[in-house]
């Protein structure tokens, strides 16, 4: 039996088709590999820039450390009663947290060093403000911060150089070795004994602010009288004023005339006897 027309017509466009369909399956395989190529790519090119920004991240800096500080003060106050003040300045400084250092008292008049916090010396200073009137006020900051970081650095090479020299000391093996090392460790021992109390110092005068409180009493100036008798005084005083600067200088000017009488007589009755003989007798 032969095929038909139709039949023959349907086996054209079959390969047509299986042709297409078989492109399309390639062109398809293709895409999706480009694909994963390019999603392999990108991964890879986002993976640095998140490494970086993380080293980034890990070496910022972190926040400065805070500025060593010494702080000292010194204020003036007059008062009508110089003990009660003081025993004022020594209950706010010790409530504070502080003491009194030091204490030099006089007639009118009472010095007094105090170590507070550095933290509480603004309070305190507003606090003895009030015992009286304050006539001079000085407060100062000194930054020691660098004194302290080297102060430390030299300490830790101090204390390296001491250990370097024990250990040379347990080896060595003569007399004159051993003389040596120790006379090197006693002199390293104690230049790091002085960095030690160098920055205990340093530090005891960050954390304790020192303050230096004067207490006197007001001046009293007199008050100037008028009227007639002020003037009766005054006269009466200048009078008396004058009376004594005349009696002191004929005081001082006696015994000159008395060295000088003498000669003065003796010269004057010459002159008058040899006038006398100069006259003619009747």
């Amino acid at each position: 039996m032969y095929p038909t027309t139709e039949e023959n017509e349907m086996g054209r466009l079959r390969w047509p088709l299986v042709v297409l369909m078989a492109l399309g399956a390639l062109v398809g395989c293709s895409s999706a590999e480009q694909n994963g190529a390019d999603l392999t790519t990108d991964s890879h090119a986002v993976a640095p820039s998140e490494s970086g920004d993380t080293a980034q991240s890990t070496t910022k800096p972190g926040p400065l450390a805070p500025r060593q500080v010494v702080r000292t003060a010194d204020v003036d106050i007059e008062v009508d009663d110089v003990a009660a003040a003081e025993d004022a300045v020594r209950r706010v400084s010790v409530a504070a947290g502080g003491f009194l250092q030091q204490v030099n008292s006089r007639a009118a008049s009472t010095t007094l060093v105090a170590r507070v916090p550095a933290g509480k010396l603004d309070q305190v200073l507003v606090e003895i403000s009030q015992l009286g009137r304050v006539t001079s006020r000085d407060v100062r900051a000194e930054d020691v911060t660098d004194q302290l970081v080297d102060t430390g650095s030299r300490i830790e090479s101090q204390r390296a150089s001491v250990q370097r020299l024990r250990e040379l000391m347990q080896r060595a093996t003569t007399v004159d070795e051993i003389v040596s090392i120790e006379s090197e460790l006693t002199s390293r021992e104690t230049e790091l004994d002085a960095l030690e109390r160098r920055r205990a110092a340093l530090s005891g005068q960050v954390e304790m602010a020192t303050l230096t409180v004067s207490l006197d009493r007001p001046s009293t100036a007199p008050d100037e009288d008028t009227g007639f008798l002020a003037g009766l005084s005054g006269g009466w005083r200048a009078l008396s004023a004058t009376g004594a600067f005349l009696l002191t200088a004929l005081g001082a000017v006696l015994p000159f005339a008395a060295t000088l009488a003498a000669p003065a007589a003796a010269t004057w009755l010459l002159v008058r006897r040899r006038a006398a003989l100069r006259r003619p007798t009747s």
